[in-house]
């Protein structure tokens, strides 16, 4: 059974994942200028290896590593040391961006409610000493999760989907940007301009008159729970019952995050140490997420 899913990984007769991708995609936009441009052991067995690892709950380079050794030796006759494996690896984090886009589209055939498209942020989380941290300072910094009530150095994922109603939304779009940012600010500037005939269900956050103005240009409707005004100290009914069933329509969204963190741990990125490595523990593991969506549920 592992056997059959090792090879559907590497090369799936339906859409032949790694390989197809990497020479569909990887091969234009990568080329080593170098006298080993072409090594024994390929991108496409290494990019396997990490994928493989994540899908059978080694979430460290190290563990996905030594699995490999210990039970599929035979298959990569050629598997560097782990020091080489490991620098490689970072060295090509970038690539699995390829692979999520590519997942993303394939997923976009699924049947979903098109007129509704959820949207959140999760925090990545490097360090919950934030004023001490100073991993990947070109992208990561200080933000607060106010859902766990925590100052943390890190990036945050945000995610606009399609609804379907009874399980976790489509994904439709990804954006990561430091712990900072704010999410209606990244709404504006990363999803606004594709977004258009349809309703938008977010959090709190997302409750602005200005952007309820610019979506109505778009012929988009933005639902979130109601904000108490300055002074008022509780909702009126209606008010409740209207935040009530906008939350119970955005919950799914909610539901994805916990289900991508539970398969990929993807939140926790203590063990990173440089920029790269950031970059590939955020869209390797985002990958190894939408990899089981579209072919193991």
């Amino acid at each position: 059974m592992l056997q059959l899913q090792l090879i559907a990984l590497y090369d799936r007769p339906a859409a032949r994942y790694v390989c197809q991708c990497y020479d569909k995609h990887l091969c234009l936009h990568f080329q080593r200028q170098s006298n080993n441009h072409q090594p024994d052991f390929t991108d496409q067995e290494l990019m396997t290896i990490y994928l493989f690892g994540l899908l059978k709950q080694r979430y460290t380079m190290r563990q996905s590593y030594d699995y490999i050794v210990d039970h599929w030796q035979d298959w990569f006759p050629k598997l560097p040391s782990y020091q080489a494996f490991n620098y490689r690896l970072n060295q090509v984090g970038w690539q699995f961006e390829i692979l999520v886009d590519d997942l993303v589209g394939h997923l976009q055939s699924r049947p979903c409610h098109r007129q509704i498209s959820l949207t959140d942020s999760l925090p990545i989380i490097v360090s919950k000493r934030p004023y001490q941290a100073k991993v990947a300072p070109e992208w990561a910094d200080k933000g607060f999760c106010s859902t766990k009530r925590l100052y943390y150095h890190g990036l945050k994922l945000h995610f606009v989907g399609f609804d379907r109603r009874g399980t976790i939304p489509l994904p439709e779009h990804f954006h990561f940007t430091p712990a900072s940012a704010n999410d209606l600010t990244v709404l504006k500037q990363t999803t606004l301009p594709y977004v258009e005939q349809r309703t938008l269900v977010g959090d709190k956050i997302y409750a602005s008159a200005p952007l309820q103005a610019q979506l109505c240009q778009q012929q988009v409707e933005m639902m979130t729970p109601i904000k108490l005004k300055k002074g008022q100290k509780r909702l009126d009914a209606a008010d409740q019952l209207y935040s009530s069933y906008v939350s119970l329509i955005r919950q799914p969204v909610e539901s994805f995050f916990n289900w991508l963190i539970e398969k990929t741990h993807i939140q926790t990125a203590s063990k990173v140490r440089s920029q790269k490595g950031l970059l590939l523990h955020c869209l390797g593991r985002l990958a190894v997420g939408l990899y089981i969506m579209a072919f193991n549920s």
